[in-house]
């Protein structure tokens, strides 16, 4: 996914830098961007060309894409990918304002038009990396048991970003970055570290003394975040940058290792007991040091400006509306550097996919999700005050287990932004995704009627209920007697939410806000999903 948006921010560069000097309107990054990162870079670009040279442009900046893909795919054995869609609007006696119309319209139309140029191919099944093209299993760069296609290939083998943290590292930051800071001053937990370190070097000796040309290993890189402590201390360093499944004594168990990381052979017994053992006592110096246990849920957090193209088509600034689009493009491309700041921040320990200023992609640990998310749409209007104050941006918040697909949890998140929208803009969307398969959902407008930002309301929710079974008592109740709340008026139905939200434990604090969330959310029904996704995070996350 993270390499995916660095070749797609790659091939936008590639259709910038093709746009001549003084002709380009958007995206116009000044000093925000460079060439040696072009992540970010939006994948639609508006240009402006001297009369009847507008096509000759357009063909030249395909071609530019076509280029750099070809630096990928020297044999050009891709058909149909990447496709460019571009269309060339001449000038008319509306100005700069009528033409940019046009182009929307027509380019509009020219998405419903697709290339199909996939010519039959030998198939042993689908990409398993990609989903979309016929894969082969043995093909280079690939893993053990892959199908990949050409695309895939490039993909696995694409060396021009650092590595993206795995679930399992992300999940585990707010656990491994408590203990950088308390190991410190803790020489007990600082040793269950070293040790921790020592049993991951016997395990790499042992896969590194197989008789095999090609000996087996396993990844323990992976785990830094921009958020995270850095420390000194290099056994402090080491768990920084650990691939955080490591910490998890569940990791050790040799038949998993096998399976997880396609070894040859089950690794030595002896030396994934010691590794279990050790994972179990740094979890055990941890608790004494009052810090709380790794969370195997982690978030996916996207969110996506509001009818931004209705927003840029400003009529009434005529020949202005030019310069103008210049200023929000470098307003944008601010937000989006304010929003990966917000999201990798230590107070976050997220690690951004793609922030373009108008979207973002962005995994969070569970705990610090909803504070991410509301930071990242602070950034945004922030970023976007001075050219267009009224721009929003609705967001969708997808918790997930570790060892759950995350493509599955990404496509779930632009599912439910969609239905979000549906009904508020800016409109917030939270699911839970729970490890067994059951889900719940939640659905409202960003702003409760009071003003307060709905996501205040759940956190508040979310603390009266943490440490006890009484609440999770309240969520199951709504859900068994929905049909029965539905029929009581809004008076009945908000004394009999306070009277349960009391009686199961429940602070005042947190009945108000069960109650504003009601306020808030779609439908006509009480606010079971609200409570019942509350009730999860109060369980699962003690941060």
């Amino acid at each position: 996914m993270f390499v995916s948006s660095r070749l797609m921010s790659e091939l936008a560069n590639a259709l910038v830098e093709a746009v001549p000097a003084g002709q380009l309107v958007l995206p116009l990054t000044g000093e925000l961007g460079s060439e040696e990162d072009p992540a970010g870079m939006p994948n639609r670009v508006v240009a402006v060309a001297p009369p009847h040279q507008g096509v000759g442009l357009a063909k030249r900046m395909a071609e530019a894409v076509r280029e750099t893909w070809h630096t990928y795919d020297p044999q050009g054995e891709v058909n149909g990918y990447p496709t460019v869609q571009w269309v060339a609007v001449p000038p008319g006696a509306d100005g700069y304002a009528g033409q940019w119309n046009r182009a929307q319209e027509l380019l509009a139309q020219r998405k419903r038009i697709r290339n199909f140029a996939f010519p039959p191919a030998p198939v042993q099944g689908v990409c398993t990396l990609t989903g979309r093209w016929p894969g082969a299993r043995g093909a280079d760069r690939g893993r053990r048991g892959e199908y990949l296609s050409k695309v895939g290939r490039i993909k696995r083998g694409y060396r021009g970003a650092e590595r993206f943290p795995s679930t399992w590292s992300i999940a585990s930051a707010p656990y491994r970055a408590s203990i950088i800071d308390a190991a410190t001053t803790s020489p007990r937990l600082h040793q269950a570290v070293e040790d921790l370190r020592e049993a991951a070097e016997m395990l790499r000796d042992d896969l590194r003394s197989g008789d095999s040309e090609r000996p087996a290993s396993v990844g323990w890189r992976g785990g830094g975040l921009p958020g995270m402590p850095k420390a000194a201390d290099p056994v402090l360093q080491w768990l920084r940058t650990l691939e955080g499944s490591w910490c998890e004594p569940g990791t050790w168990d040799p038949q998993s290792l096998r399976l997880d990381h396609g070894l040859p052979a089950e690794p030595d017994g002896d030396v994934c007991g010691l590794g279990k053992a050790t994972a179990a006592e740094l979890r055990r110096a941890a608790e004494r040091e009052v810090l709380a246990p790794p969370s195997a849920y982690l978030a996916v957090v996207v969110q996506d400006a509001d009818r931004m193209g209705e927003s840029l088509s400003r009529a009434e600034l005529g020949d202005a509306l030019r310069g103008w689009h210049g200023d929000v493009s470098r307003a944008l491309r601010s937000a989006g550097e304010l929003q990966r700041d917000a999201v990798e921040a230590p107070e976050h320990l997220g690690r951004v996919v793609y922030a373009g200023g108008d979207d973002l992609l962005a995994l969070v640990p569970m705990a610090y999700a909803t504070k991410a998310a509301r930071a990242s749409y602070g950034a945004f209007r922030e970023a976007l005050t001075d050219n267009l104050p009224s721009a929003t941006v609705s967001t969708a918040v997808v918790f997930f287990h570790v060892s759950s697909p995350l493509q599955s949890a990404v496509a779930a998140a632009q599912k439910l932004l969609e239905e979000a929208k549906k009904h508020h803009r800016p409109g917030l969307g939270v699911t839970v995704m729970r490890r067994g398969g059951e889900r719940a959902t939640w659905t409202s407008r960003w702003n409760t009627p009071s003003g307060a930002e709905a996501l205040d309301h759940l956190e508040t929710l979310v603390a009266s209920m943490r440490g006890g079974d009484l609440s999770a008592r309240l969520a199951m109740g709504l859900e068994r007697d929905l049909e029965e709340l539905s029929t009581l008026n809004d008076e009945w139905l908000k004394m009999e939410l306070t009277r349960r939200a009391l009686r199961h434990g429940v602070s005042e604090d947190g009945a108000a806000a069960l109650l504003e969330l009601m306020r808030t959310s779609h439908g006509d029904g009480p606010p079971v999903a609200a409570a019942l996704v509350a009730q999860f995070l109060a369980a699962e996350s003690t941060w």
